[in-house]
């Protein structure tokens, strides 16, 4: 730091500069870790951080915030726009600049659920996150009582935001308040106003973070929970090993690879996530009815995706829920009836090659006996006659009594018989 303040006047010291941009989330607070301390370790005169982000994880932006009050290098926030959690972000800098048209605030925290509008937060976590805000405020001189009012829409500033709104700021009125420093039309005129050298280094997020942020992007991490829960559960409905389940193996690699390299989860996580999708299958394939083993696969896989993704947990797994569903309703709807769907069940007699179609044909309206569960393919017996299966509609029980209401090919569809 003295090395730095000594270098600064003889313009030999250079301004580091860090963007904060886009979601908010924990692969970018260790990108905002790693890039202070090589500024500190480089003798930078100064940091400047970009921001332009329309929030994020609060858990996330809290460890920037505070990572930017630890640092001992003058930093000054840029502002393009800084929405919720990147509000906090730039009350943490010493100085703050806005740009033209720049805003910043509306701070209320908020769960997502897809298809569903925002919603509020528990007041207990609008109270912590406003204790949070008022906290950084003070610490930098700023307006405790405003920077609260971005937080909480309980909080009425007469002139500024009616009651039940979060406060947001334009450029000019967060100068005017105190909220900001100074306007200004440039990067280059914010560094001159703040004192800051003209002479800088832009530090870039490496392809590690940036493979991080994207896997651990709150849809993209849905989309690969959901692809890798739905091509496991196909693969166990079918015989053999194949695509679905490679698929399926890929999805989940890539979910927990994300959220490895954001640091969000390790071994603890993927014991959960497994544990939970084995008593899951459990629970389908050898304990009758949906019980102890059940629940406990469900609690084990949201404890695996709560550890990881905090306060979008349920954003991500509500998302994941729907796409599961639709694409087992898909699957159940048209795959049955496309030619790599039947290649899918099971169609060979458990003696050996399948039959010719012309053997088959006799036993539609046969009745017989399900040898094994028809979740939907299985066997079933027919007089002394073993065939390969397929159920329609439902799932049917080992022992149930099922009719052959028609054959296709070698595609024999069964029905339960009461």
């Amino acid at each position: 730091m003295a090395l730095a303040l000594w270098l600064a006047p003889l313009g030999l010291a250079k301004t580091y500069l860090v963007p904060i941009e886009g979601e908010i989330d924990p692969a970018l607070a260790v990108f905002v870790g790693q890039a202070l301390a090589r500024a500190e370790a480089e003798g930078a005169s100064g940091v400047a951080f970009l921001i332009n982000t329309p929030g994020g994880r609060v858990d996330a932006a809290i460890k920037i915030s505070d990572r930017i009050l630890e640092s001992p290098l003058p930093t000054l926030a840029v502002v393009k726009n800084a929405f919720s959690a990147g509000a906090l972000i730039a009350l943490s800098a010493e100085q703050v600049a806005m740009l033209p048209g720049s805003e910043i605030g509306a701070a209320l925290p908020v769960q997502v659920i897809p298809g569903v509008k925002y919603e509020a937060a528990d007041r207990k976590i609008v109270s912590a996150l406003k204790g949070k805000f008022r906290a950084v405020a003070e610490a930098r001189g700023r307006p405790a009582k405003i920077a609260e009012a971005m937080v909480d829409p309980e909080i009425e500033l007469e002139g500024l935001t009616p009651k039940g709104e979060p406060l947001t700021l334009s450029a000019a009125k967060a100068v005017e308040l105190g909220v900001a420093d100074f306007e200004a039309g440039t990067l280059s005129e914010a560094l001159k106003k703040a004192g800051f050298s003209p002479e800088t280094v832009r530090i870039e997020p490496g392809a590690r973070v940036r493979a991080a942020r994207f896997l651990t992007s709150s849809t993209v991490a849905a989309v690969l929970l959901a692809v890798g829960v739905l091509g496991l559960v196909i693969e166990a409905l079918t015989p053999g090993f194949g695509l679905p389940g490679t698929i399926g193996l890929v999805a989940l690699s890539l979910y927990f690879l994300g959220g490895y390299l954001a640091g969000m989860s390790g071994v603890l996580e993927v014991l959960l996530f497994l544990g939970g999708v084995l008593l899951l299958l459990a629970e389908i394939f050898v304990i009758p009815g949906f019980g102890v083993a059940g629940i406990g696969g469900i609690a084990a896989i949201l404890a695996s995706i709560y550890f990881t993704f905090g306060d979008q947990t349920l954003y991500v797994a509500s998302l994941a829920v729907l796409i599961v569903a639709a694409g087992l309703l898909l699957a159940v709807r048209l795959l049955p009836r496309t030619r790599t769907g039947r290649a899918l069940v099971l169609e060979s007699a458990i003696a050996g090659e399948a039959p010719p179609e012309a053997k088959l044909r006799p036993l539609e309206g046969a009745i017989g006996k399900a040898l094994t569960p028809l979740r939907p393919a299985g066997v079933a017996q027919f007089g002394e006659r073993k065939v390969d299966v397929v159920a329609e509609g439902e799932f049917i029980e080992k022992g149930s009594t099922v009719r052959v209401v028609r054959v296709e090919g070698v595609r024999v569809v069964v029905r339960k018989e009461e």
